[in-house]
C-alpha cells in the first residue's frame, strides 16, 4: 500500500520555510508559463487531501499529467481548488505537499513505488487567495515556489502530486481544468487501491524570465552511477545536483576541472555561471547484520560502505540472553559484540545470543494450532497456564493475515474476535521477569497504543509496567516487560491504551515469544542465606522479627521474607514454631 504521507521519499526530500508571493491568475497570458491546465469555470472539485498525521479512510491523493516540447527549469506551481464542505468538516489547509513524479516505463501512470523525483512542504497554506464563486463553490488561488528549479526534459511525461493536509476529514479539492489529456490518477485509501478516472487538474507551471546558465554534470566512471539535476538554471537560482550511485558503487565527491568542490549529495549552490561538473564514484559494499534468534537482542552497522572503510558492528543483548559471538554463513568471526573490520567485500554477520540459565522461552511452535485458550505449555520444568478474557485467544500461524509482524515465527497467540481480551497466564513456579512479544492491529498509524503488563502472587498484586510500540506504523512489534525480583505467578496482559491519534485501529493484539526468568529460591528460615538452616540462622532470625531495618542492614544480600515459615506474609511471632521445627530438621 503506498503512504504519501511527506515522511517517505524514494529520493530527496526537504522543508524550506519560504515566502509566499503573490498569486498570479492561472490563466495561459503569464509570463514564463510553460504549461497550463487553466480552471473551466466549473464548481466541479476532485478531492486531493488527507487527514494529518495518521491517514484515514477518507484520504484520496491525486497525480496529473504533463509534457513539455522542450526542456526548462520549473522554478513555480500554481494551482486552484476549494472545499468540498465548505472546510466545515476538515478545517482549513495546514500545508500543502508538492511533488513531481516520473512515469513507469508504459507512461501510463505515476511511479508511485520508485518514487518522486522532488518533494516539497509548503510552509503553510501556500498563500491562499480567494479566486472568486464558480458553480456556487468558493475556489481559491495558491502558489508554491520550488526551492530549486526542477529540470524538465522535453518530450517526457511527468506527474505533478498535490495534496493537502488537514486536521480533519478531509475535504480540500482541485478545481477542475481543462486542456489536458482528459484523465489523472489516484489513490483511495478507504478502497486500497489506485484509479485512473477521467477529469483534469487546474494547474500552472512556470519558468523564470531570467537569463540562464548551463549546469552540466557526469559521473565518473560512468558505469558507477546516475546524476540527476544538470541542465538550465535562472541567474541567481539555486541548482540541486544528486548523484546517485548504481549497485555495488558509492560516491566520493563532486569535481570541477579536476579540482574538489563538495562531498554533499545533493550538491546544492547559487548559480552565478556555466559550470561542468563531476560526481566520483568508487566501489562500495553493503554490510547485513541480523540477531540469532530475532529476539535475544539488536545489532546495528547495516549500510553500505565505500572500499576501505573502518566498520563497526554491535551486537546488544536483550534480558534473559548473552552475547555468544559473531558467524558468517555459519563460521565465527569474532568473540566480541563490538566487531570493527575495513571492508573489502559484503558481509552477511549474525550476533548469535544464548538463552540464560534460569530463563526459559515460550515460542508456542509446540502449542496444539487452531486451540482456542485455555492450554498449559511446559518449558524445562516450567509450566504456564494460558487463559483469557471475553472471546479470548487461540494458537494460530503467524502470517494468518497474510503478512508476519516483525519478530514473530511459527505459531503465536492470536485474538479469536475483533473486541478486546486479556491475555492470561499463570506458571507453577514464582518469575523474577517476564517479557512478550506483541503486535497490535494498527494501519498506518504515526503512533501506537498502550499495553500493560500486571504481575500477582498468589493472587496479590506485585508489580505493573506499560509500554507503547517504539516503531509505529502497520501492525507494529513491542516488547511488553515486568521485573519483580520478590516474584509473581500470574501475569496479565492488557490492551491499556488506543494509539492517540491513529484513526484505524483495532482493541486487539497478536502475541509470540515469551520470555520469563525464574525467581530465586527463598529456603524458609534460612535467615544468614548461607544454604542451611542451623544454629547459625537464630540470631538474625531474632533480629528479622524484632528489627527488620536492622536485620536489613546486617544482612544486606538476604532476604527477609526467609522468616515467614508459615507463609503468611509476614515476619512475626507466628513464625517461631515452625522456626523451631526446622531446626529440629521437622
Amino acid at each position: 500500500m503506498f503512504n504519501a504521507k511527506p515522511t517517505q521519499y524514494s529520493t530527496v526530500r526537504a522543508l524550506f520555510a519560504i515566502s509566499i508571493a503573490a498569486v498570479a491568475p492561472l490563466t495561459s497570458t503569464l509570463a514564463g508559463v510553460v504549461y497550463s491546465q487553466p480552471h473551466s469555470g466549473s464548481g466541479t472539485l476532485y478531492q486531493s487531501s488527507w487527514w494529518d498525521p495518521d491517514d484515514s479512510d477518507y484520504d484520496i491523493h491525486i497525480w496529473d499529467n504533463f509534457t513539455l516540447p522542450s526542456n526548462h527549469a520549473i522554478t513555480e506551481v500554481n494551482w486552484r481548488g476549494g472545499f468540498i464542505y465548505g472546510g466545515a468538516w476538515g478545517g482549513p489547509v495546514v500545508y500543502f505537499t508538492v511533488a513531481i513524479y516520473p512515469s513507469i516505463a508504459a507512461n501510463s501512470e505515476p511511479d508511485v513505488v520508485g518514487g518522486p523525483l522532488v518533494q516539497y512542504d509548503t510552509p503553510g497554506n501556500a498563500g491562499q487567495t480567494y479566486a472568486g464563486t464558480f458553480g456556487g463553490v468558493a475556489m481559491y488561488d495558491y502558489h508554491f515556489t520550488l526551492p530549486a528549479p526542477f529540470q524538465a526534459a522535453a518530450n517526457t511525461k511527468y506527474w505533478v502530486y498535490i495534496v493537502a493536509a488537514q486536521h480533519g476529514i478531509p475535504e480540500w479539492a482541485f478545481a477542475q481544468g481543462t486542456g489536458g489529456n482528459g484523465g489523472y490518477f489516484r489513490w483511495v485509501r478507504g478502497a486500497h487501491m489506485y484509479q485512473a478516472p477521467p477529469g483534469d487538474m487546474a494547474f500552472t507551471l512556470i519558468s523564470s524570465d531570467a537569463s540562464t546558465f548551463t549546469i552540466s554534470a557526469s559521473a565518473s566512471p560512468t558505469n558507477a552511477g546516475t546524476v540527476q539535476g544538470a541542465g538550465q538554471y535562472p541567474v541567481d537560482s539555486t541548482a540541486s545536483l544528486l548523484a546517485i550511485p548504481n549497485n555495488g558503487w558509492g560516491f566520493v565527491n563532486w569535481t570541477e576541472n579536476g579540482t574538489p568542490v563538495s562531498v554533499a549529495n545533493p550538491y546544492n549552490f547559487v548559480v552565478t555561471a556555466d559550470r561542468t561538473l563531476v560526481a566520483n564514484f568508487i566501489p562500495a559494499y553493503t554490510v547485513t547484520t541480523a540477531a540469532s534468534p530475532t529476539y535475544g537482542g539488536t545489532t546495528t552497522g547495516d549500510g553500505t560502505y565505500d572500499a576501505g572503510t573502518l566498520v563497526t558492528v554491535v551486537a546488544t543483548a536483550n534480558a534473559n540472553f548473552t552475547f555468544v559471538n559473531w558467524t558468517e554463513f555459519g563460521n565465527p568471526v569474532s568473540t566480541s559484540p563490538t566487531y570493527q573490520f575495513n571492508i573489502a567485500a559484503n558481509r552477511t554477520l549474525v550476533a548469535n545470543f544464548a538463552l540464560n540459565s534460569q530463563s526459559r522461552i515460550f515460542d508456542f511452535d509446540n502449542a496444539p494450532v487452531h486451540t482456542s485458550l485455555p492450554i498449559d505449555l511446559t518449558i524445562g520444568g516450567l509450566t504456564a497456564h494460558f487463559s483469557a478474557t471475553g472471546s479470548g485467544f487461540s494458537i494460530q500461524y503467524a502470517n494468518a493475515m497474510g503478512f508476519t509482524p516483525a519478530g514473530f515465527a511459527g505459531l503465536c497467540i492470536y485474538p479469536n474476535s475483533v473486541f478486546p481480551a486479556d491475555l492470561i497466564v499463570d506458571f507453577d513456579q514464582p518469575l523474577a521477569d517476564f517479557s512478550i512479544m506483541y503486535s497490535p492491529q494498527e494501519l498506518g498509524c504515526d503512533d501506537s497504543a498502550t499495553m500493560r503488563a500486571t504481575g500477582y502472587m498468589n493472587g496479590v498484586f506485585v508489580a505493573t509496567n506499560t509500554v507503547t510500540a517504539p516503531t509505529h506504523g502497520t501492525w507494529p512489534t513491542g516488547t511488553l516487560t515486568l521485573t519483580a525480583p520478590a516474584g509473581f505467578n500470574r501475569v496479565v496482559v492488557h490492551y491499556d491504551a488506543k494509539p492517540p491519534t491513529c484513526q484505524d485501529w483495532g482493541p486487539i493484539f497478536l502475541a509470540d515469544n515469551m520470555i520469563v526468568t525464574l525467581a530465586d529460591v527463598i529456603a524458609p528460615g534460612d535467615l544468614n542465606c548461607d544454604g542451611s538452616v542451623n544454629g547459625f540462622d537464630v540470631d538474625p532470625f531474632v533480629l528479622a522479627l524484632t528489627d527488620p531495618t536492622g536485620y536489613a542492614g546486617q544482612y544486606p544480600n538476604c532476604d527477609i521474607a526467609a522468616g515467614d515459615i508459615n507463609a503468611d506474609g509476614s515476619v512475626n511471632g507466628f513464625d517461631v514454631d515452625g522456626f523451631v521445627a526446622l531446626l529440629g530438621g521437622g
